[in-house]
């Protein structure tokens, strides 16, 4: 996967495509829904959320890390990897204890070069991409080693999704008889090529600085694929087939093609008078809703949220003088009880504008570099 950074709010600062041929001549600028930011109405998180609950994450010496790169809430537990340890994927159970982690980081047979992704499957089997030995990895719910898939692609993120791999595919060191440019993949159960779709700007050497390749969710009968800071998600189904587009279109304000296509020319446009805007963290994919974090080159921040059914986007500004964690969503994961889950980080807890709000146990874990899930227990 891209390095997934679902990072906290701030740690983002830090941190395309074109249209291309694809499955059976859909063309991919057909099937596009397009919402204006300026007319999306306003958020607020008490209309859309009935409670919330916080997990305090275990920080006991094997359950340690230094960031979290991918969360999954799944089959009643909570799966995380950071790319900058050996640690593998780490899982916890609903109370935050540690359980185990999977994927032993090495150069052995049954062992792993690097994390760059990962999935977890209805029955709990844990599926490892392993970017640098260009394999997926797959590990039974105990963390027992099962079987290794080669894949004919460099990529940077995945998912299995009904009988297909989707494959996020990387810019550079591709299999130029299989891509030419190509931004994603659809692989039959065998990793034979089904169809691909979009394509990196020509000359796009810097195309994977931000969130690599890209990021790929599954919710029930839909797949959706974004690649921030494109401005762009595209929704899939389980027969690797192209549903629907959303654009949400920020009008004068959108983020110049330049810097799309290599997130390190941002700079320029940070110093101009213009506030740009842009996507600035993966869209959760969460039952018929999506949840996102807009920003802009001055340092603004939106939460978003887009129904699929009402197609109507809702934005809410967030005042970063009286930031208040509890009163935003940081879309980090979703669980099939319609739960949103957002992580907060202790180094970011500092500047939280009401810390007296939240339960003492939590004040103490996060003073003491342990993290913490804010489960947001969303309204019908």
């Amino acid at each position: 996967m891209r390095k997934l950074y679902i990072l906290s709010l701030f740690s983002f600062f830090i941190k395309v495509f074109s249209a291309c041929d694809s499955a059976e001549g859909i063309r991919e600028d057909s099937i596009i829904t397009v919402s204006p930011f300026a007319e999306a109405k306003p958020l607020n998180i008490l209309d859309i959320v009935s409670e919330q609950k916080f997990v305090l994450l275990s920080t006991q010496e094997d359950a340690l890390f230094k960031r979290v790169d991918k969360l999954i809430a799944k089959n009643d537990l909570f799966y995380l990897f950071d790319h900058l340890s050996d640690s593998g994927v780490l899982i916890f159970d609903q109370e935050g204890k540690f359980i185990r982690k999977v994927g032993e980081v090495g150069e052995g047979p049954q062992q792993i070069k690097g994390i760059s992704d990962f999935q977890i499957t209805d029955k709990g089997e844990i599926q490892i991409l392993d970017k640098i030995g260009k394999s997926i990895v797959i590990y039974s719910a105990e963390g027992n080693w099962k079987e290794k898939i080669a894949i004919p692609i460099n990529s940077g993120g995945f998912a299995q999704f009904g009988e297909k791999w989707f494959l996020a595919i990387n810019f550079d060191n591709q299999n130029e008889s299989l891509v030419q440019n190509h931004v994603l993949g659809v692989f039959e159960s065998n990793m034979e090529l089904d169809s691909l779709y979009f394509r990196y700007a020509e000359g796009a050497t810097n195309s994977n600085v931000y969130y690599h390749a890209g990021v790929l969710g599954t919710v029930g009968e839909s797949l959706i694929y974004h690649r921030p800071p494109n401005d762009t998600m595209s929704i899939f189904s389980k027969e690797g087939r192209l549903k629907n587009r959303l654009v949400i279109d920020f009008g004068e304000k959108q983020l110049p093609t330049e810097v799309v296509n290599d997130f390190q020319a941002i700079d320029r446009y940070k110093a101009q008078e213009a506030s740009f805007q842009y996507l600035q963290s993966p869209t959760l994919l969460a039952g018929n809703r999506l949840f996102g974090l807009t920003s802009s080159t001055k340092n603004e921040i939106w939460n978003f949220m887009y129904s699929l059914d009402s197609e109507e986007l809702y934005t809410d500004k967030i005042n970063l003088s009286q930031l208040h964690f509890k009163d935003m969503i940081i879309p980090s994961a979703f669980r099939s009880d319609n739960v949103v889950i957002s992580l907060i980080e202790p180094s970011s807890f500092g500047i939280d504008s009401k810390p007296e709000s939240y339960p003492q146990e939590v004040r103490n874990h996060l003073e003491n570099e342990g993290y913490v899930l804010l489960l947001h227990y969303l309204k019908p």
